[in-house]
């Protein structure tokens, strides 16, 4: 939850005196201390570790550029350190990464948007003030506060939300109004733990990620955080491992019993991914979870207290289960009591080349590989391609493209893998896709949208042209083929779940 606001220092730094003018009149209005330069040669006269906390700067001056500002300031040393966030113009990610490499804290596109500033603005305050809360010491503290350890890690804050890298958080891009959105919801869900939270989206769009958010919230300690993948398991097998067992609860269990997902979320966070797929005979015993907040092990008598969040997630329709009676009504209810709604990524284009950049930049550093930017060309690629795999394709795509090449710059010809698949799915006249990213119940997207392994032509003149089993069979092959017979990918691409192939495998194996 965010502490109340807090007065920053900030030196304003822009060669262009009128709108540097309005971003001070802006900032003054909003409560805060600006010092106004008109060159980095003069801000560096006038800055002094402590004397600002905030330091607002045009890119492209005079002689000076901003990049070369922030590494000047970084070489001063000293702490307290004011957080850099420059601006610069539209799309020029190359000069963004530069200066997050030199050390700013976050960076903004130019014409700068308002609500956008104020949100940095408030990322440079909790920060501030999470630097401070650990520059002092704790009570009864009797050292000279020189050997107190400070947090001076500084935040690529476009790639990662503050604090993700304590609070065990994945790494997640939100540039675009919709995705902020969803973080704004994720935040607010945080801070009641009593509620459950229903996430909903296509297959790969983050569900996770943003499960982790909720779970973490702003640096605050949050218990354990428990997955649970509700299709990976046998509906055997899936009391048990969600409630635990006592011993000698059935044949073949431990001697010694064994406890289950809800005591290992105990005081966290329990999520249940692919929810709609939970058997619907277990459902009921999930629902009195939610409404007793207690539980009984498989074989057991003792009533166990539930001090446990659940969040859920599905890239399924569940009014669409409910219909087809596989999924209770009760339960739904229970569960949509706080819902986020993750658009796809092809909808939020602002994250494409963002998130791009980190997944490349993580990949090619783990690699020893050169990336550091994405030529315009690339990022036309990027931005023109539907992603009907969405985020995991987008990381995927950066880890391959880290593993085969070498440069300084993603150029297009590394991106053959979606280029040339794009091109073989519209040559391919007379084709239909399934098995897409999208929701049950969704539109289905064009065949451009589509890896080639998911696109299967018509065997034209045939009389099983319009056989759909047929082509969900190809298409099953056609996966595999493309996976090395690796299921648990293949179902990923194919947008079901693994009990979902291995039931159609087993279907198949029987005609």
């Amino acid at each position: 939850m965010r502490k109340e606001a807090r007065t920053l220092r900030i030196l304003l730094v822009d060669d262009d005196r009128e709108g540097r003018s309005y971003l001070a009149r802006f900032l003054t209005l909003d409560g805060h201390a600006v010092t106004e330069c008109g060159s980095a040669e003069e801000a560096l006269e006038v800055y002094r570790p402590g004397a600002f906390e905030m330091v607002l700067s045009d890119i492209r001056m005079g002689r000076m550029s901003g990049i070369n500002l922030v590494s000047a300031i970084r070489s001063q040393g000293g702490a307290p350190q004011a957080d850099v966030v420059l601006y610069t113009g539209h799309l020029d990610i190359s000069l963004a990464i530069a200066a997050l490499r030199a050390g700013a804290f976050d960076y903004l596109t130019k014409p700068i948007n308002m609500a956008e500033l104020q949100a940095v603005l408030q990322r440079v305050e909790e920060h501030q003030r999470s630097l401070e809360e650990q520059r002092t010491p704790p009570p009864g503290y009797q050292g000279t506060g020189d050997d107190v350890p400070a947090d001076v890690r500084l935040q690529m804050a476009y790639l990662k939300d503050l604090g993700a890298e304590r609070a065990g958080q994945k790494k997640f891009c939100a540039r675009s109004p919709a995705m902020r959105q969803v973080v704004e919801q994720a935040r607010r869900y945080h801070t009641d733990r009593s509620l459950p939270v229903l996430i909903q989206g296509e297959t790969g769009v983050g569900k996770e990620v943003i499960a982790h958010l909720i779970h973490y919230g702003d640096l605050e300690e949050a218990g354990p955080f428990v997955a649970i993948n509700c299709s990976a398991i046998t509906p055997t097998l899936f009391e048990s491992e969600l409630f635990g067992y006592e011993p000698g609860a059935f044949t073949g269990g431990s001697a010694r019993g064994q406890k289950g997902k809800l005591d290992a979320a105990q005081g966290g966070t329990l999520f249940l991914d692919e929810l709609a797929e939970i058997p619907v005979e277990l459902q009921a015993k999930l629902l009195r979870v939610l409404e007793e907040k207690s539980f009984y092990r498989v074989g057991g008598l003792k009533k166990i207290d539930a001090d446990v969040r659940i969040i859920a997630a599905t890239n399924l329709d569940i009014e669409e289960r409910i219909r087809q009676g596989l999924f209770r009504v009760d339960l739904y209810y229970r569960l949509n009591v706080c819902r986020i709604v993750i658009p796809p990524l092809r909808e939020r284009k602002e994250d494409i080349l963002p998130m791009a950049l980190m997944y490349l930049i993580d990949f090619s550093r783990s690699r020893g590989r050169r990336f550091t930017g994405i030529s315009d060309e690339a990022a036309e690629v990027l931005l023109s391609y539907h992603w009907p795999g969405n985020c995991r394709e987008l990381r995927n795509l950066m880890e391959w493209v880290s593993f085969m090449y070498d440069d300084e710059v993603l150029r297009p010809e590394h991106l053959r893998r979606i280029t040339d698949a794009a091109a073989r799915a519209q040559v391919a006249a007379g084709t239909e896709p399934f098995g897409g990213g999208a929701p049950h119940g969704a539109a289905a997207p064009d065949s451009g949208d589509l890896p080639a392994a998911t696109v299967v032509p018509f065997p034209r003149g045939s009389r099983r042209d319009y056989n759909l089993e047929h082509h969900t069979e190809a298409l099953i092959q056609a996966a595999l083929q493309e996976y090395g017979g690796n299921k648990t990918l293949a179902a990923r691409a194919l947008g079901i779940s693994v009990r979902t192939l291995y039931n159609r495998l087993e279907r198949m194996g029987h005609r």
